[in-house]
């Protein structure tokens, strides 16, 4: 492990189901000691080619070139996939800030977990689990679908590590993210204006829902972290790796030893947009989260119980405006 920024570098290698027990060792203690401190942590070595990633980028700006009608066709629908336009998300539910004055300036794409039409979640429309929506572009389709798997595949290669930096066996996620729910959002900022007010923002600061982001980001900069003491660090981009932040569903499973750390994101350019990639890797919808007994045996949890769809549908319901409607 070496430094970057201010934040640990982690090397994979062969940290997977396949490595041997001292490499994911290895993994797990830089992860345990990353979110033990700030929380978040770049990750090089991770398999994803650079190819898959330039090509995502390059569907990322072609989407957001789109005439607005078009986007607009494809609005939020009611399991929170498609199109976010800009300005529309606004933070207004948050257990550590005030709701936001201004809405956020960035505009988003979702892409979520693929769900079969006769998925018996579907066809009961439980929270999340709709249809994806897509634009008439196949080549974006195929280079995002390509990346969405090649991240899926690192998010669960990094379970056996971060099992066991929580103090259980290597198994442990595994059988709670089976399979996983995931989130891929595209995300386009504009250049900031010249006058921008100190509380006009990207993405106004927060902290992540879920479990684990695994973030790829171009060259502008613009994301933030909170540090001890308030402050805020630049997290820039470091070719070849992603940075990964942990959420709050991985604060509540470790009575928040695990820092679920407030990030923003400031594009401070006046000349150039900012493009960014979130990739959102969460436990199975009907997983029950709650406080592991080695983080409750000096003092009480924190958060009750809870099952996973039920406190994230809730948090995004609170946050995002759908354009869709529930089935009939």
């Amino acid at each position: 492990m070496s430094e970057g920024q201010g934040f640990p570098v982690i090397r994979l290698g062969r940290a997977d189901d396949r490595a041997a027990v001292a490499d994911v060792a290895r993994v797990a203690d830089a992860i345990r000691r990353a979110c033990d401190a700030t929380g978040f942590f770049y990750i090089a070595d991770h398999g994803v080619p650079d190819a898959w990633i330039a090509d995502a980028f390059e569907a990322n700006r072609r989407f957001h070139a789109r005439p607005m009608a078009e986007k607009e066709a494809l609005a939020t629908n009611h399991w929170h996939r498609g199109y976010m336009g800009f300005g529309t998300a606004k933070l207004t539910a948050s257990a550590r800030f005030a709701p936001a004055r201004r809405p956020n300036q960035m505009e988003s794409f979702f892409v979520r977990h693929e769900v079969a039409e006769d998925d018996p979640g579907r066809l009961a429309g439980q929270p999340l689990q709709g249809p994806n929506q897509w634009p008439d572009d196949p080549l974006f389709r195929d280079q995002v679908r390509r990346y969405d798997g090649a991240v899926a595949r690192l998010g669960t290669s990094l379970l056996p590590a971060l099992s066991l930096a929580v103090g259980e066996d290597a198994g442990f996620f595994g059988q709670r993210f089976a399979p996983p729910a995931t989130a891929l959002r595209l995300n386009h900022y504009p250049p900031a204006p010249a006058d921008r007010p100190d509380d006009l923002y990207g993405s106004h600061p927060h902290t992540d829902y879920g479990f684990l982001t695994i973030l790829a980001q171009d060259d502008v900069g613009g994301l933030e972290v909170q540090i001890p003491g308030g402050g805020w660090r630049a997290a820039p981009c470091i070719p070849g790796t992603f940075i990964c932040n942990i959420g709050d569903a991985m604060a509540r499973w470790t009575n928040d030893a695990f820092n679920s750390t407030p990030h923003r994101v400031v594009n401070a350019s006046p000349e150039r947009d900012r493009y960014s990639i979130a990739y959102f890797f969460d436990p199975n919808l009907e997983t029950v989260i709650d406080c592991l007994p080695r983080f409750r045996a000096d003092r009480p949890a924190a958060h009750p119980p809870v099952r996973f769809v039920d406190y994230f549908a809730g948090r995004l319901d609170a946050n995002y405006v759908r354009a869709g409607k529930p089935p009939a």
